[in-house]
C-alpha cells in the first residue's frame, strides 16, 4: 500500500472512531447511550446488525444489554447458542476478534483492566463475509472504546439507582420515623405530665401503644442499620454449625408469640447446617412475619438437604403476593396493600441480600392450591457473594 493511500485510511479508521464516539454524546442512560453505539457501528462498518452482550461470570448466560437492528430477544438466543458461545469463549481467551462458524458473523471481546466485560456482535444478514486485516484492526480498537463506554453506561446506571435509594431514604425517614417517634414522645409526654390522674386503665392502654410504637420504631432503626451494613457492602458471614429445627423454634416463639401455635415446624431435629446465625434469624424471621401478617393458616415451615443445598421454605394459604406486585417484591421499599399492618418495605430487600451473601437466594413463588411461598436455598459449599465475608 502506498503512504498516500495508507494514509487515507488511517484518516479514514479516525473519523470512523470520532463518529461512533459522538454518537455517544449526549445519552441520558445506558440503554440510550449504548444503542446508539450500536446503530452508529452498521452505518459506519457495513453490518446489517451488531449488538452488545455480557455475562457478569464465565458461567453466567449471556444476556444482550443493547442492538441495533437485532431485538435483545433473538440476540440473546445468538449469543446463548453452541456455536455462537464457542466463539465468546474463544475471544475471552484470546482477547481477540473471531467469527463464528461459517463466518456468519463477527465476535470482538470488550475488554478493561485484562478482563473481558462483554462482546460485540455484528453481521450482515447471516451470511457468509470477511473483514480485511484494516478492519479488524479497527473493529478492535473500536471494541477498546465500546468496552470503555458501556462501563461507563454501568457506572451512570448504578449512580442513578443509588440516587433514587437516597431519595427513598429521605422519605422513609421523613414518615416512617416520625411517626412512632411522635407517639412514643406524645405519650411519654402524657404519662409525665398527667400520669397521677389518668385512671389504671387509661395508664395501661397508653402503656401498650407505648410498647407497640417503641418495637415498631425499634425494628425500622435495625432494619435502617442492616441497610447502612449492605449499601457499605460490610456484611460479615460468620459460619457456624446450626440445628435447624432448634433455631427456627426459637425464632418462631420470639416473631409469633401467642400465634407461634399457628405455625407447623416440620424439620427434622437432626438437621445441620453451616450458616451466619444472625444473617439466618434475619431471613426466617422477616419470612415467618410476612406469612403471619399478610398470609392465613396453615403456615409451614420446613428444611431440608437436597442437591447439595439447603432449602428452607415458609408457605402460607393467603391470597398469595399480587401478581402485579411480584417483580417489586424483592426491591426496598415494596410495601403490601395493607396500610395497617405494612412495615417499611425493606424487611424482604435485606433477607435476600443475606441470603445473597451466603453464596444462596431467596425466591418466591405462588404455592398450591393458593398461598405463598419463600425459599431460601443455599450451596452447602459455601461461598459467599462479593461483599460476604465468611469466617471460619
Amino acid at each position: 500500500m502506498s503512504d498516500r493511500r495508507r494514509t487515507d485510511a488511517q484518516v479514514l479508521d479516525f473519523a470512523t472512531i470520532s463518529a461512533l464516539v459522538r454518537s455517544a454524546h449526549g445519552a441520558n442512560d445506558s440503554e440510550t447511550l449504548l444503542g446508539r453505539v450500536c446503530a452508529s457501528l452498521t452505518e459506519l462498518l457495513g453490518f446489517d446488525r451488531a449488538g452488545i452482550a455480557r455475562n457478569f461470570a464465565d458461567d453466567d448466560p449471556v444476556e444482550a444489554i443493547a442492538a441495533h437492528g437485532w431485538p435483545l430477544r433473538k440476540l440473546t438466543e445468538f449469543a446463548s447458542s453452541a456455536e455462537t458461545v464457542s466463539a465468546l469463549n474463544e475471544a475471552r481467551q484470546t482477547g481477540a476478534l473471531v467469527f463464528t462458524r461459517g463466518t456468519s458473523a463477527v465476535v470482538v471481546p470488550l475488554l478493561a483492566a485484562g478482563k473481558c466485560h462483554g462482546f460485540l456482535l455484528a453481521d450482515r444478514g447471516g451470511t457468509a463475509f470477511d473483514l480485511n486485516p484494516s478492519k479488524r484492526a479497527l473493529l478492535s480498537t473500536l471494541g477498546v472504546i465500546i468496552s470503555a463506554l458501556v462501563e461507563q453506561a454501568t457506572a451512570h446506571d448504578d449512580l442513578l439507582r443509588d440516587a433514587q435509594i437516597k431519595t427513598d431514604f429521605i422519605a422513609l425517614a421523613s414518615h416512617e420515623i416520625r411517626s412512632p417517634t411522635a407517639a412514643v414522645c406524645g405519650i411519654a409526654a402524657t404519662l409525665h405530665t398527667r400520669g397521677d390522674v389518668l385512671s389504671a386503665d387509661e395508664r395501661r392502654g397508653l402503656s401498650r401503644v407505648l410498647y407497640e410504637q417503641g418495637q415498631r420504631l425499634h425494628r425500622l432503626v435495625d432494619q435502617l442499620l442492616d441497610l447502612s451494613r449492605l449499601d457499605a457492602a460490610s456484611i460479615r458471614i460468620a459460619c457456624t454449625p446450626l440445628a435447624v429445627r432448634a433455631r427456627t423454634d426459637e425464632i418462631v416463639r420470639g416473631v409469633a408469640g401467642e400465634r407461634a401455635g399457628e405455625i407447623d415446624v416440620r424439620i427434622d431435629p437432626a438437621l445441620l447446617m453451616h450458616a451466619d446465625a444472625d444473617a439466618f434469624d434475619h431471613i426466617v424471621s422477616n419470612l415467618i412475619t410476612n406469612a403471619l401478617r399478610y398470609g392465613r393458616r396453615p403456615i409451614a415451615v420446613s428444611a431440608s438437604m437436597q442437591d447439595h443445598h439447603f432449602r428452607l421454605a415458609v408457605e402460607d394459604r393467603g391470597s398469595g403476593v399480587p401478581r402485579e406486585l411480584e417483580p417489586h417484591l424483592f426491591d426496598r421499599f415494596t410495601r403490601g396493600d395493607n396500610p395497617t399492618e405494612s412495615g417499611a418495605g425493606l424487611g424482604l430487600s435485606i433477607a435476600r441480600a443475606y441470603a445473597h451473601a451466603h453464596g444462596g437466594e431467596l425466591a418466591y413463588e405462588s404455592a398450591t392450591p393458593n398461598g405463598a411461598r419463600f425459599e431460601l436455598v443455599i450451596p452447602i459449599a459455601l461461598e459467599p457473594a462479593d461483599g460476604g465475608r465468611a469466617e471460619h
